[in-house]
């Protein structure tokens, strides 16, 4: 089977929960220049127009009791094979369901709804020099009782593949060269930690710190340079929801088609080595 029937295109979007979605909604609007649009039942929240004029429809805010995960959607090619990853699905003792071969649908087992949408290519264009907002979401950070066993079943069912490893606890895994999509963590099953949405570049961070200091709002962690990834970050939480938005720039990129070796840290290098390269550590809020 090709690899253009196997691979994922990107990841589209997610579905989260939040207590009060006008709040949540006019805070990323406020404060990072999120675009709003309304919908039945939530609201959608946009980034830039790396996807096309209209921009990422990055997440969708619904109501809920509780902050949390509820669904994450992949965009796929005109060539992906959507019946083979229904039954992909199936082995996993998952139960998919399609709708007219255009896309598939399942909870998988951290008791995440995913789903497969086929959608059209677009062009992806170069960050307008002066973008304050967002581009994309980039990657999508959950827990799971069993971080390993978890990403065996995206590397299983999704195709996704394992780009590094800290222990036996955090998991990075990519669809393409980008260096993760997905981030797993120990936790409660399917509970989130964080959403990662991409800057311009590290140009942006002063005003946009700037003007979450002028609404009043500190970032909770960074800025700061991860190792896995060598990624730029900044962690911000929503007030009103708690929900974890990272801002990244800089992510790494592996080679299409080359023969990468997920990198393997020990479980004690987590603190020392990968978490910030230029120092300073997360308050105890970002480890839990």
């Amino acid at each position: 089977m090709s690899a253009e029937a196997t691979t994922l295109g990107r990841l589209g979007g997610a579905v989260v929960s939040v207590p009060d979605p006008d709040a949540s909604a006019g805070f990323l609007e406020a404060a990072l220049g999120f675009e709003i649009r309304p919908l039945d039942g939530g609201l959608q929240v946009v980034c830039a127009g790396d996807y096309g004029e209209s921009g990422q429809v990055a997440l969708e805010l619904r109501p809920g009791s509780e902050t949390g995960l509820v669904e994450l959607v992949f965009e796929v090619g005109a060539g992906y094979d959507l019946e083979a990853l229904a039954e992909r699905a199936r082995g996993a003792g998952l139960a998919p369901a399609a709708a007219g071969g255009e896309e598939v649908a399942f909870v998988d087992a951290t008791g995440i709804g995913l789903r497969c949408v086929r959608a059209a290519a677009r062009e992806v264009a170069p960050p307008a020099a002066d973008g304050l907002r967002p581009r994309r979401l980039g990657h999508v950070n959950l827990k799971a009782a069993d971080p390993g066993a978890a990403a065996g079943g995206w590397e299983a069912v999704m195709g996704m593949m394992l780009s590094e490893q800290i222990g036996e606890a955090l998991y990075f895994l990519r669809i393409a060269r980008e260096h993760h999509n997905i981030g797993l963590r120990p936790g409660p099953r399917g509970e989130l930690h964080h959403l990662g949405f991409e800057v311009a570049g590290w140009h942006v961070y002063e005003p946009i710190l700037d003007r979450l200091s002028s609404l009043g709002h500190r970032v909770e962690y960074g800025p700061g340079r991860h190792t896995p990834g060598n990624n730029i970050f900044t962690y911000l939480l929503e007030p009103s929801s708690g929900l974890r938005l990272e801002l990244f720039a800089d992510m790494g990129q592996i080679a299409a088609g080359a023969e990468h070796e997920p990198k393997r840290w020990q479980a004690g290098d987590r603190m020392t080595q990968t978490l910030n390269r230029w120092g300073p550590l997360p308050p105890e809020s970002f480890l839990a």
